[in-house]
């Protein structure tokens, strides 16, 4: 006979939806200190401080583009070929990243290392270079700790998380937008004074080489951005320690065994190899347009603003700022996100805010300050969470490897080769407008690109078999029976 049910279980089991839900949350709570003692935590907070620190390096060089060009004595095309070796540096880096960690995964914190060893020695000797052939090189040696930075540290957050490693991404990249935000404050007091307004329609000649020296002193923040990415590479040389101390083999199962294996695009998709290479393509072509776009604007936008007279230079930089501010609260407010919204949804809305934001400010923006810089902050909450979008989708819908990452990154580091050098000619020798025109047309391509990407991997739109591939089932089926009685005869 059963025993009759207690009142305080008659009253545990009436619990309110509420209630369950107020006991769950408490239970969440509770867990947090001993999450935050996870070491995937930790590193994962190490990377997201990783992306702050190689945002320094990176965004150091559009607010201090005017100086840098006015102390070498060259225009903004001219100028625009220092950034292309930065972005052919990051190219390669992905690249050799990409193959190397594809076999040696067990060695991505010391990639991360040597990256930021690079990076600080390219961005120390910036400021002090006197021609045009070595401040390229020494951004060229950036570009490979810009290119390593991200194929490794993508690496290490997809294996700490597997496929949870959505949030984390989102967390990683969270970094870079505080540094790019305060990056263009720090400068602000180093750089050179705002040339004269124009007076009866002439614009005053740009500083001399020997009166740039003189008044710019943008080498201090140079310096003092090369030492954090000396820190860094300690760091990322400790973990590397530890990681050759306790490696699991089991890690790299997934690693090619041959080199054709690792040509083979099957690998990616189950089997499916054509429609993987499909996808390859199209991100490919994803993070290409979207570097078309992002670089053209964040890259000139201080020097259109001064060149046109529609800001000074310090009000320029704080007009950079607030897009990089926008750009991080929303970078933040991803990760939360990303926990509990599908990552297609996510970048849809996105992407058509990119769209938006893009014709405003190319059409109304150009000429008018209240409309420029508010839709600056809309861009950059728009543009935020796409990058890391972008392989949180690859790690949703391929077997994401290094290799599929090192893809998105090359198409990112093409994007931006054409993006550094093609906006700076438009720049110098068809206007500053151009420069918005073209990122508005990269823009409005980003849409399209992932729409057919979302449409190739859902299941509404999965090619149905044909009448020939039915009749060949339907006959392996029947064999299937046939010889499944025949072993009951025997």
């Amino acid at each position: 006979m059963a025993a009759a049910e207690s009142p305080e279980d008659s009253a545990s089991n009436k619990k309110s939806p509420e209630t369950w839900k107020m006991s769950s949350l408490v239970q969440k709570v509770k867990k947090l200190p001993r999450q935050a003692r996870d070491y995937r935590v930790i590193r994962t907070a190490s990377l997201s401080l990783a992306w702050f620190c190689m945002s320094l390096y990176v965004s150091i060089v559009g607010p201090t583009m005017i100086d840098l060009k006015d102390r070498i004595g060259v225009d903004y095309e001219e100028i625009s070929r220092v950034l292309v070796s930065e972005t052919v540096g990051f190219f390669l880096a992905t690249v050799t990243g990409g193959i190397f960690l594809d076999f040696q995964p067990k060695y991505a914190y010391g990639v991360l290392g040597s990256a930021f060893f690079l990076a600080g020695v390219g961005t120390a000797g910036t400021p002090f270079t006197t021609s045009l052939g070595g401040l390229g090189f020494l951004q060229h040696l950036a570009g490979w700790g810009h290119g390593l930075t991200n194929a490794a540290g993508t690496v290490v957050c997809a294996r700490l998380w597997g496929d949870k490693a959505s949030a984390p991404m989102h967390a990683m990249h969270a970094g870079y937008p505080i540094g790019a935000f305060i990056i263009p404050l720090i400068v602000i007091p180093y750089l050179s004074p705002d040339r004269p307004a124009a007076v009866n329609g002439t614009t005053a000649p740009p500083l001399t080489v020997e009166e740039a020296w003189r008044l710019s002193k943008i080498q201090w923040p140079y310096v003092g951005v090369s030492v954090a990415q000396f820190i860094m590479c300690i760091l990322f040389a400790f973990y590397q320690y530890q990681e050759m101390v306790s490696f699991d083999k089991s890690k790299t199962n997934k690693a090619p065994k041959s080199f054709s294996a690792f040509l083979s695009p099957g690998r990616f998709m189950k089997g499916k190899g054509k429609k993987a290479l499909f996808l390859l393509g199209l991100l490919f072509l994803y993070y290409t347009f979207l570097k078309l776009n992002r670089n053209a604007f964040t890259q000139y936008m201080v020097s259109y603003m001064v060149e046109t007279n529609m800001f000074s230079k310090a009000d320029a930089n704080v007009v950079y700022s607030t897009f990089w501010i926008s750009y991080a609260s929303m970078r933040w407010v991803s990760i939360a996100a990303a926990a509990w919204v599908p990552v297609h949804i996510m970048l849809s809305v996105e992407i058509t805010g990119l769209f938006i934001s893009s014709i405003v400010l190319a059409v109304w923006g150009a000429t008018n300050k209240t409309v420029f810089w508010a839709f600056t902050c809309i861009l950059g909450l728009s543009v935020a969470p796409i990058f890391p979008g972008g392989t949180a989708w690859a790690n949703r819908y391929l077997d994401a490897s290094s290799i599929v990452f090192a893809i998105c990154l090359i198409g990112a580091s093409v994007g931006g080769t054409v993006s550094n050098y093609l906006t700076g000619y438009l720049f110098e020798y068809v206007g500053p407008r151009s420069m918005l025109y073209f990122f508005m047309g990269c823009g409005c391509a980003l849409l399209p690109t992932f729409a057919v990407m979302q449409i190739t991997v859902s299941s509404r739109f999965a090619a149905k078999p044909s009448a020939r591939q039915v009749v060949e089932l339907e006959t392996k089926h029947n064999k299937g029976f046939e010889m499944g009685d025949e072993e009951c005869k025997t």
